[in-house]
């Protein structure tokens, strides 16, 4: 600071062109990108790392979604791309095209719990697949949403970083078509699985991809979180590469032998998933009346 004043007492004393000099005080020094992400804390208590992120007020900002695609990866041949990557992860009985990409497989869908006999280029609608795209049934999402994530931090990220969230495995799952167009950007206070059972390994995956990228969470967002693991008190982080494996062990749908066998089980995960589902609906509504208050006044 004492080093600039000196420069423009100078500059004020002489006739030396100071324009040039004063403009590159001027300008500010560049912000350098969010550290480096870290990984998924796989292991470690829901709640405890729900309670290191942080509460805030996300942004308005649209994201440049469209500006990232599936990317080639490296040391597989073909057109093998991120898609066919979390394709062959997820699915059982995994076949591939001449070009390398997954051609065909089954998938224990984690969302409705119902599996999906994949075939690429298909629209499978009898499966939940698009009527205007020929998905197989089953489409990649970005277990939190990318504009999602984009309001909650990860605009502050440059462009590679975000590609790289748009490609990552950790944040990606196979999932029903119809089921993702449902869900589009929404938060677990807007959306969450039909498979209730699943909704506490959702609640987990979500917290985990916002700590390993340092993303926000809304008060709303927070508080849904929390009510879920309420019911799920000792539920740990996990990655989406263990999601095939815990929906094996339960049959798809979630329903271990456990609850089965308990008289009140059904009962009591059927009325957890309706409360949850009220909530959503409700929460749905409050952030869609507060978006049209900022927006109008």
């Amino acid at each position: 600071m004492n080093g600039r004043v000196e420069i423009i007492q100078q500059c004020a004393r002489t006739a030396l062109p100071c324009i040039l000099v004063l403009s590159t005080l001027a300008v500010s020094p560049s912000i350098s990108a969010a550290p480096a992400t870290g990984s998924i804390p796989v292991g470690q208590s829901a709640t405890q790392v729900l309670s290191t992120l942080t509460i805030g007020t996300k942004s308005n900002a649209s994201s440049d979604r469209k500006s990232h695609h599936w990317n080639k990866v490296e040391g597989k041949t073909g057109n093998y791309t991120t898609r066919d990557l979390v394709l062959e992860r997820d699915m059982n009985d995994v076949t591939f095209n001449s070009r390398g990409n997954v051609k065909s497989g089954i998938l224990l869908e984690p969302y409705t719990g119902k599996t999906i006999h994949f075939q690429r280029g298909t629209s499978n609608k009898t499966e939940g697949g698009s009527a205007s795209n020929r998905d197989g049934g089953i489409q990649i999402d970005h277990v939190v949403a990318y504009a999602e994530a984009y309001r909650s931090g990860l605009d502050r990220l440059d462009f590679q970083q975000r590609d790289a969230y748009y490609n990552d495995p950790d944040v990606l799952l196979a999932s029903q078509a119809e089921a993702n167009n449902v869900k589009k950007d929404g938060t677990i206070a807007e959306w969450e699985p039909s498979n209730q059972t699943f909704q506490c390994d959702y609640v987990s995956l979500q917290i985990g991809i916002k700590a390993k990228y340092g993303l926000i969470v809304d008060k709303t967002e927070h508080d849904e979180m929390a009510e879920v693991l309420k019911t799920c008190p000792t539920e740990t982080i996990i990655s989406t590469g263990q999601v095939k494996q815990r929906l094996t062990m339960t049959g798809g749908n979630g329903q271990n032998i456990q609850n089965g066998n308990a008289s009140t089980g059904g009962n009591e995960s059927d009325t957890t998933g309706k409360h949850h589902a009220a909530n959503a609906k409700k929460n749905w509504v409050k952030t869609l009346f507060d978006g049209f208050l900022k927006r109008f006044f």
